[in-house]
C-alpha cells in the first residue's frame, strides 16, 4: 500500500510539473496561460535564389572603397569616390597671400585594408566634379552621371600603383617612405593650388562659399585593370589634399583641404564626410545564368557586395506546426571556397546578414535583430571540407525570436535576403550605415544552394520547439 501511495505522489508531481510554464527560449514570448507539451527537433529545407541587387544609398560614408576587381567567378567590379573638400587650413592674411609660389599639390588617401589580390598594379585619375554635392540629399551608388566632368578638369594621375608588400590577402598593411602606413599619394597639377589660393580671403575662410567656388573631386581608376579594392578612410587625418607652397617671404607652408565638414549636432561639433561611393559591375555569364534560371534549387548561390547580387531566402511554412514555443531556430548557411582559387577568403565573423525589406523597400534588419536576440546576425560556427575537396565555412544565423513571431501570427513569413549590408537610412543629412562596423564592402561569397552536391552543407533551418496545449 505504501509503495502504491508513493507511486501516486510521483505521478502527481510529474503531472503538475508538466503544467508549469517552461523557462526555455520562446516560452517567455507566449501568454502565461499557454501550457507546454512535447519537445520536437526538426530540420526544414530552405529554398534560396540568387538575384540582382538594386540601387544602393552610398553617401556620407566615412569608409569608401577605391579600385577594380576582376575575377573569373564574379566578373568585373569597380568602385570610385566623389568627395567634397572643406576650405583650406592655414590661410594667412591678405598681406602674406599677395605673393606665393606653389611647389606641389598632392592628394593623400589613407586606407585601412585592401580586399583582393595586391599583386596587380592599378592606375588612378583625379578630376574636378561639375556639380555640388547637396549635403541634405541622399545619393545612390549609380549616380555617376550626376558628377560627370569634361576632360579639361583632369587634375592628376597615378600610374601602376602597387600595394606593397605584395601579398594575396584580404588585409594588407604597407608603410611608405615617411613612415605613414597605408597611404596613397596622387600628384595633382600645380594649377589647382594656384586656383584655390587665389580665391578671395572671404571664400577661403568660409566653408559654404568655398564649396560654391570648388565643388569637389572625383577619384577613380583610369582603366579596368586590377584585382583589389582599398577601404579609404576619409575621416582620417592623413586623408586630404595638400597644397605645398612658399609665401612671399620664401617660407615653406602647407595648407590642407580635408574631406570632412564640421557641423554642430546635439550641441557637439562633429565631423561628417560629404562623399559618395560609386559602384559599377559586369557579372560574368555563370552568375548571370543563375540569376536568370528562374529556379530556386540552384546548386550554388552568389553574394556580391556593392550592388552586385543578393540571395533571396524563403523559409518553410512555419504556421503548419500549430501552436508552439520556439526553443531554438538556427538557419545554417555554408560558404564554399573553391580549392582551385585562393582569391576567395572566409569573411570575418558576422560579415553576412539575413535582412528583410522595410516599408520603403530598402534592405533592413529583421524586427528581432535588436538585443538580446540579434536575429539575422551571421556567426561562423565551423569549418570543414566537402566531398569535392573545397573548404567550407558554415554560418549559424539565430532566428528564434523571428520564427516564434511567425508561429504566433504576429509577423508575416516574408522573403528574406542574405546580404553584406543594410539600409542607408532615409534622413538625407545622415547615413545610418556609417554607424555600424560593416558597409558596402566588395565581399564576394559563394554559398551552397538548395541542390548542392554535398547534402551536409545545403541551406537548412534547424528548429527545436515545444507544442502547446
Amino acid at each position: 500500500m505504501k509503495n502504491t501511495f508513493l507511486l501516486f505522489i510521483a505521478a502527481l508531481l510529474v503531472l503538475i510539473s508538466s503544467c508549469k510554464k517552461d523557462n526555455s527560449i520562446g516560452a517567455n514570448l507566449l501568454p502565461s496561460d499557454d501550457l507546454l507539451n512535447a519537445n520536437f527537433t526538426d530540420t526544414f529545407t530552405v529554398t534560396a535564389k540568387t538575384i540582382a541587387d538594386g540601387p544602393l544609398r552610398s553617401d556620407k560614408l566615412a569608409k569608401n572603397y577605391l579600385g577594380v576587381i576582376n575575377d573569373p567567378l564574379f566578373g568585373f567590379q569597380q568602385s570610385s569616390i566623389v568627395m567634397e573638400l572643406d576650405k583650406p587650413t592655414n590661410i594667412f592674411d591678405d598681406t602674406l597671400m599677395t605673393s606665393f609660389t606653389v611647389d606641389s599639390v598632392v592628394l593623400f588617401l589613407k586606407y585601412n585594408f585592401v580586399y583582393g589580390d595586391t599583386l596587380t598594379p592599378q592606375s588612378f585619375k583625379v578630376s574636378r566634379i561639375n556639380n555640388k554635392i547637396i549635403e541634405t540629399q541622399a545619393y545612390y551608388a549609380t549616380q555617376a552621371t550626376d558628377f560627370a566632368y569634361p576632360a579639361s578638369t583632369s587634375l592628376g594621375t597615378l600610374d601602376d600603383y602597387l600595394y606593397t608588400p605584395t601579398r594575396n590577402l584580404v588585409s594588407t598593411t604597407t608603410t611608405d617612405t615617411t613612415g605613414v602606413s597605408s597611404l596613397i599619394r596622387i600628384k595633382l597639377n600645380d594649377q589647382v593650388g594656384d586656383d584655390i589660393l587665389n580665391l578671395k580671403q572671404t571664400i577661403l575662410r568660409d566653408s559654404s562659399l568655398f564649396k560654391n567656388a570648388f565643388n569637389g573631386i572625383r577619384v577613380e581608376n583610369s582603366n579596368t585593370i586590377g584585382k583589389a579594392m582599398a577601404e579609404i578612410d576619409l575621416s582620417n587625418v592623413y586623408t586630404y589634399v595638400g597644397i605645398f607652397y612658399k609665401d612671399k617671404n620664401g617660407k615653406a607652408q602647407l595648407s590642407k583641404l580635408f574631406p570632412n565638414l564640421y557641423r554642430i549636432t546635439s550641441g557637439a561639433i562633429v565631423a561628417q564626410t560629404n562623399s559618395i561611393n560609386l559602384f559599377t559591375n559586369t557579372l560574368n555569364s555563370t552568375v548571370q545564368s543563375v540569376i536568370g534560371s528562374g529556379l530556386e534549387n540552384d546548386p550554388v548561390n552568389y553574394v556580391l557586395g556593392q550592388g552586385g547580387t543578393l540571395v533571396k531566402v524563403n523559409l518553410p511554412t512555419i504556421t503548419n506546426l500549430g501552436k508552439v514555443a520556439v526553443n531554438k531556430a538556427v538557419l545554417q548557411v555554408t560558404q564554399i571556397i573553391p580549392n582551385s582559387d585562393t582569391s576567395f577568403k572566409a569573411p570575418s565573423t558576422a560579415a553576412i546578414f539575413l535582412v528583410t525589406r522595410n516599408g520603403s523597400g530598402d534592405l533592413d534588419f529583421i524586427p528581432s535583430y535588436v538585443e538580446p536576440f540579434y536575429n539575422g546576425y551571421g556567426v561562423v560556427d565551423s569549418v570543414g571540407t566537402d566531398i569535392s575537396g573545397n573548404k567550407v565555412v558554415r554560418y549559424s544565423i539565430n532566428l528564434s525570436k523571428h520564427i516564434q513571431d511567425i508561429s504566433k501570427g504576429t509577423l508575416a513569413n516574408t522573403e528574406l535576403y542574405i546580404s553584406t549590408y543594410r539600409t542607408g537610412g532615409t534622413d538625407g543629412t545622415k547615413n545610418l550605415l556609417s554607424s555600424y562596423s560593416f558597409g558596402y564592402t566588395p565581399l564576394r561569397v559563394i554559398l551552397a544552394g538548395s541542390n548542392y552536391s554535398d547534402t551536409r552543407y545545403k541551406m537548412k533551418l534547424n528548429l527545436t520547439y515545444t507544442t502547446i496545449k
